[in-house]
């Protein structure tokens, strides 16, 4: 009997409830059906476009595995557009011999006629893909130059843009009181508050997959309805739009995850539409994310306080947290020279730094004398980026030569670096903050700060209390000598522990 596959694709689910995929199933296992074909399998692809350049881990690409693998006689589709979109998609085919029968019309890509045919369908559906991508380049090129925000799918945070939006529309009244264009993009929730939130956790040492797994139990989704991961956590708090910051198209960024965390302010205008945070908050968390040291797939979490912040202070390794002889323990990760019993020196390190935080004069670690003035700052980029605008407007008119002015080119752009650097500095929170502002809000009484404190420190994921014990201290880990037992009393152990522990406070 011959074995038929159905393939069924759209490209394009908002509501994510497959009705496009249903009816395309009902379509297909009726001519299947029909020809008394046994359907041994459906591979189906929700809200994938075919027109995508790489279609590895799609169905289509598992359907062509099996094809070639000899599973499969022939493939059942509702027309030709739903399997392939372009002449790669249809030498793909042919290459394992693949007989294509769809709904509106029977192609044999094993014939001479069937080929042909199939590659006037493949380069009409080609032609109709780049006239729609020249389209939707325009449009987003014309709405960049009215400093709308791009189109497409909604943006995570934002309601959707309408069609035909214009910054001339009627204005509203946004949270901060200013009036803003009603063309339909503004702040979401539950969304909105949770973009401000990751943001703030971002800032503070929070990992991306920490910030995911919160907006997760928020039950909030990407704009595909997809589960939050650290890949699309980054790519929301990446992106300047939050900061309603007008971005390049992607093909002159270079493509690429990291492509928006080059971006600089100063090649970003200002857009008509409400921010979710400032430019410096933005621009503060590009850094981070740009840092090497954070990936997106940075393996184990870490679940100990002091792992790999501890150091052995035989040779100074990373103390890293396991299990010895079911104890569970600080080891060195270069040798097995030393170990340490994990929950005492997590219970001592928590002990000094509640202690350490909850001192009147905690507000006075945070306190920054040399804070820069964000406004100051504004003005002054603006300024250099106007004299850059002059300079390049002098050239452009002959006026001066682009050699001549290369010299006061640079200038201007190494002060705008230093600018940038600037902005983004004054965008960081204190990962000491929240925890400080419980203790101020406690008053004068020591049991009750300790209390709030440590009321705010229960409440954090380990990766904020981890970001907040590096900020405070280095720790290194010491032998207690040879043959030295810790007290079973609890006053004991702990000054057993902090005879182990040299300490130093930042």
């Amino acid at each position: 009997m011959t074995r038929a596959a159905l393939y069924l694709r759209q490209s394009l689910d908002r509501d994510n409830r497959q009705e496009g995929i249903d009816r395309q199933r009902a379509r297909c296992r009726s001519l299947a059906e029909s020809r008394g074909w046994d359907v041994v399998g459906e591979y189906v692809d929700n809200d994938v476009s075919a027109s995508k350049p790489r279609r590895a881990g799609t169905a289509w690409h598992r359907l062509i595995e099996d094809s070639k693998a000899g599973r499969v006689d022939v493939v059942v589709a509702v027309d030709q557009d739903r399997i392939l979109r372009g002449i790669r998609d249809l030498v793909t085919l042919m290459d394992v011999g693949a007989k294509i029968t769809t709904v509106d019309g029977e192609i044999d890509l094993a014939t001479a006629d069937g080929e042909f045919r199939a590659t006037l369908a493949a380069g009409l559906a080609r032609f109709e893909v780049q006239r729609k991508s020249e389209r939707q380049k325009r449009a987003n090129a014309h709405r960049r130059e009215r400093l709308l925000p791009a189109g497409g799918r909604r943006a995570f945070g934002y309601t959707k843009l309408k069609a035909g939006a214009s910054s001339d529309w009627p204005k509203r009244v946004g949270a901060d009181g200013r009036e803003w264009p009603d063309y339909g993009h503004e702040p979401f929730e539950p969304e909105a508050s949770a973009v401000r939130r990751g943001y703030a956790m971002l800032l503070a040492g929070a990992t991306l997959r920490s910030i995911a797994r919160e907006w997760n139990v928020a039950e909030l989704t990407t704009t595909a309805g997809k589960p939050f991961e650290a890949y699309s956590v980054r790519n929301v708090l990446a992106n300047p739009r939050n900061a309603a910051l007008v971005a390049p198209p992607r093909s002159s960024m270079g493509g690429g995850q990291s492509a928006q965390q080059n971006l600089k302010l100063a090649d970003l205008p200002a857009g008509s539409w409400e921010p979710l945070v400032t430019p410096e908050t933005w621009a503060a968390a590009r850094d981070l994310l740009a840092d090497p040291v954070r990936r997106s797939n940075p393996g184990a979490l870490p679940k100990s306080l002091l792992s790999g912040i501890a150091r052995c202070g035989v040779c100074g390794g990373a103390m890293k947290a396991g299990v010895i002889r079911d104890i569970r323990s600080y080891r060195c990760s270069e040798s097995p020279h030393l170990s340490r019993k994990r929950d005492d020196a997590d219970h001592f390190v928590t002990h000094i730094v509640l202690e350490r935080l909850s001192r009147p004069d905690a507000a006075e670690i945070m306190r920054r004398d040399d804070a820069p003035n964000v406004a100051e700052l504004r003005a002054q980029m603006l300024a250099k980026q106007q004299g850059e605008a002059n300079v390049l407007a002098l050239v452009a008119g002959g006026h001066t030569t682009l050699a001549k002015a290369e010299a006061m080119l640079r200038d201007l752009r190494a002060e705008m670096t230093a600018l940038e650097a600037q902005m983004s500095d004054a965008g960081r929170v204190d990962v000491l903050g929240d925890v400080v502002a419980r203790a101020e809000g406690a008053g004068d009484d020591h049991d009750a700060r300790w209390a709030a404190v440590a009321e705010a420190w229960q409440a954090l994921d380990v990766d904020r209390q981890r970001a907040i014990v590096r900020a405070l201290l280095s720790i290194e880990m010491r032998s207690p000598g040879k043959g030295s037992r810790a007290p079973r009393d609890a006053a004991g152990r702990l000054a057993h522990t902090e005879a182990t522990l040299a300490l130093t406070w930042h």
